[in-house]
Formats: C-alpha cells, sequence, structure tokens
C-alpha cells in the first residue's frame, strides 16, 4: 500500500511538471541587458499567462533555437536579414516560421573607427581589417549581407562587437560592425572623450533589405555629427511547425495581449518601443495571424 501511494505521488509529481511546462510560453529575447530583453519583459508584463523571458547569444543564436525541435521555444525576436539568410537554405521556412504581429523595430547599422581613422565612407573598407560579429550575433549576416552587395572587400575578423570596441582601439582592427537599436547601451556608456566616431553607410545596393536611416548627433557622447546609414528590420517570429492546439490558444493569447498593449508600452515601456512601425514595405514575409493553424 505504502509502495502504491509512492508511485502515484511520483506519477502526480511528473503530470504537475509536464503541465506546467506545457503552460509556459517562453519568449527568447536577445542578449541581456539589451532591449530586445526590455520589450519582451514589457510583454510578460500585461501578459495574462505566465511567460518567461529567456536570454541569448545574438540573433544567430535565436534563429538556431527557434527550428531546434528538441526545444520548447516557439517565439523569438529575430533580425530580417537572419531570416532571408536561412530561407535560401531552406526554401520550406515560409511554411513554418511566421512574423507574429506587424510589429516592426530597426536597428541601426554602425560602422565604428577610431577618431583619427582616415576611413570617411564604405568602401574606405577595401583591405581594412574589420570585425564582423560572431558565429551567434545577427551582426554578422548583416556584416557578410553589406560586403557582398557592395563589393567592397575588406579582410573578416569574426569577433564579438563586445570584443571588437577595445581591439580597435588597440589597434588590431581597423573598424568594426555592430548592430543595435540606437543607442546601443554598450556604446552610450563611453564618455564624449573616446577616440571613436561612426562613419556614414551610403549605397543604393542596400535598399532592397534594409531601411535608409540616421543617427542623429549627439546620438552619444562622443558623436559630434550625424551621420547616414541602414537599419536592419527587426520582427517577432512564431515557430507553426507541429504546433498543437493548446500551444495556439497561449500564443493567440500572447499576440492579443500585445497589441492591446502596445498603446501602454510606447507611454510607459522601453523607449524603443516609440519608434515602432506597423507597415513595412522592407518585409515580405506571411504572417501568423493571417493563416491560422487551426480555425
Amino acid at each position: 500500500m505504502f509502495k502504491a501511494s509512492k508511485l502515484l505521488v511520483v506519477l502526480l509529481s511528473v503530470l504537475f511538471i509536464n503541465t506546467a511546462s506545457q503552460a509556459q510560453m517562453k519568449i527568447l529575447s536577445g542578449v541581456k541587458g539589451g532591449f530586445y530583453e526590455a520589450l519582451a519583459n514589457d510583454i510578460k508584463g500585461v501578459s495574462h499567462q505566465d511567460v518567461t523571458v529567456l536570454n541569448s547569444k545574438g540573433s544567430v543564436d535565436n534563429y538556431n533555437q527557434l527550428v531546434n525541435s528538441d526545444n520548447d521555444i516557439i517565439v523569438s525576436f529575430l533580425q530580417y536579414d537572419v531570416l532571408l539568410i536561412h530561407e535560401l537554405q531552406n526554401p520550406k521556412l515560409r511554411k513554418e516560421l511566421r512574423i507574429l504581429l506587424p510589429l516592426f523595430l530597426d536597428e541601426e547599422i554602425h560602422l565604428i573607427v577610431r577618431q583619427d581613422s582616415k576611413i570617411k565612407k564604405l568602401k574606405n573598407l577595401k583591405g581594412k581589417k574589420v570585425a564582423i560579429g560572431d558565429k551567434y550575433q545577427g551582426t554578422l549576416v548583416t556584416a557578410q549581407t553589406i560586403k557582398k552587395k557592395t563589393k567592397v572587400d575588406w579582410i573578416d575578423v569574426i569577433m564579438s562587437s563586445e570584443k571588437a570596441y577595445a581591439a580597435l582601439l588597440r589597434g588590431d582592427i581597423d573598424a568594426y560592425f555592430f548592430v543595435g537599436g540606437a543607442p546601443v547601451a554598450l556604446l552610450a556608456g563611453e564618455g564624449e572623450s573616446v577616440p571613436i566616431k561612426l562613419v556614414d553607410i551610403k549605397n543604393s545596393s542596400l535598399a532592397d533589405i534594409y531601411t535608409k536611416k540616421e543617427i542623429p548627433s549627439d546620438t552619444y557622447p562622443w558623436q559630434k555629427s550625424s551621420i547616414t546609414t541602414y537599419a536592419v528590420p527587426t520582427i517577432m517570429v512564431v515557430n507553426i511547425k507541429g504546433m498543437s492546439d493548446n500551444t495556439q490558444e497561449k500564443l493567440n493569447m500572447l499576440l492579443k495581449d500585445t497589441e492591446n498593449g502596445l498603446k501602454g508600452f510606447q507611454n510607459t515601456g522601453h523607449p524603443k518601443w516609440q519608434d515602432v512601425y506597423t507597415e513595412s514595405q522592407s518585409v515580405d514575409w506571411p504572417y501568423y495571424y493571417s493563416k491560422p493553424v487551426v480555425k
């Protein structure tokens, strides 16, 4: 009798754990302290269900986790160009991934050099050592896309954006790319006396993927003048492959809560919510709600 009771307790515990796991909606945000994390936490704050916000190593890491069938992550922030580059490898991707809702954010492409650098424009990178991010970061995809489309042949240095700043000051590299919503906290925290500057990125071949953007002067304490660049659209993406009815119900609730909370986010949430736009001519991808999984 005692053994039977003990077995029952174990089975009930397993059932409880499984039920709790199913009940948990997870949002994969981005690096700890980044604005993806802040936006995801704002969404969590208005949700009518349990939501867990997870961190990652970058947008490529987000994609890899989102399509990994061994975990239960179905919602993630993602750079649009990361999605496009993986579609080239998997043409069925449009059937499996959907934009959760028409909520677009721009992450500006920063090209950073030393203050005394002779690099004045993108084409001056030819033959230079340029850090382009690491294998987990969307910056890597963006930099490689820029290189391919503009045909500016620099020397790739695979290095995280976080390490590139120190490498630039040491003279180990000539420049580095950093994709992030301006002002990027890592750069905004530097004082006005740091010997770095931003370089214009102007090339019409980039306009079919990226959005032309300006980073105004004084966006950063050390920035003396405005620069022209491009921005990467950021989207919330959901994996609908093999989605259960239960998961869809929870996803629908997350979608509704986010839509209803948008105005509040723009008033009291992270400042980046004020830059959200709901129509984009540069993003061509099917939406989740336009083709529901279960009718």
